[in-house]
């Protein structure tokens, strides 16, 4: 995917796409998307309103994802070492254990985990979101 051409092409519609699709567990750059967005000539503003909507949309819904599985992968979860880890360090740090989820590579499934664990969703909307919005202001502050 050309996410270049794709945000000269389609703008704040492609940010806040491509920025979704990056707040899964699918490994894309939404930071690189927002740069590509600003050097197309989006409006900083408009780009940084765009990338924090899909993102933050799409650790919602890995979040009401872990719920929704929760039931039926707990067991897989917990019989592998990396899922009974993870959910370990959860389940003992709480909201704590959101402060990384802004981290590349691990802060997309922490936001699964988080409903898996059952992480109260008010304290993970007052963790993760803020994160993620600063994390486009920070690229945006020092481009």
């Amino acid at each position: 995917m050309d996410v270049q051409a794709l945000v000269a092409n389609y703008g704040s519609v492609a940010l806040f796409v491509v920025s979704f699709i990056a707040g899964t567990i699918i490994p894309l750059s939404s930071e690189a998307a927002l740069l590509a967005g600003i050097a197309a000539g989006v409006p900083r503003v408009e780009a940084l309103v765009a990338c924090s909507l899909g993102n933050c949309l799409a650790c919602g819904v890995n979040y009401y994802l872990g719920l929704f599985v929760r039931e039926k992968m707990q067991r897989k979860v917990e019989q592998s070492r990396s899922g009974r880890t993870t959910l370990s360090w959860m389940k003992r740090y709480g909201a704590w254990s959101l402060l990384g989820s802004w981290l590349p590579l691990v802060g997309d499934p922490l936001t699964i985990v988080a409903g898996l664990a059952d992480i109260r969703l008010w304290v993970f909307v007052a963790v993760v979101f803020p994160l993620r919005i600063l994390r486009y202001v920070a690229v945006l502050v020092f481009v």
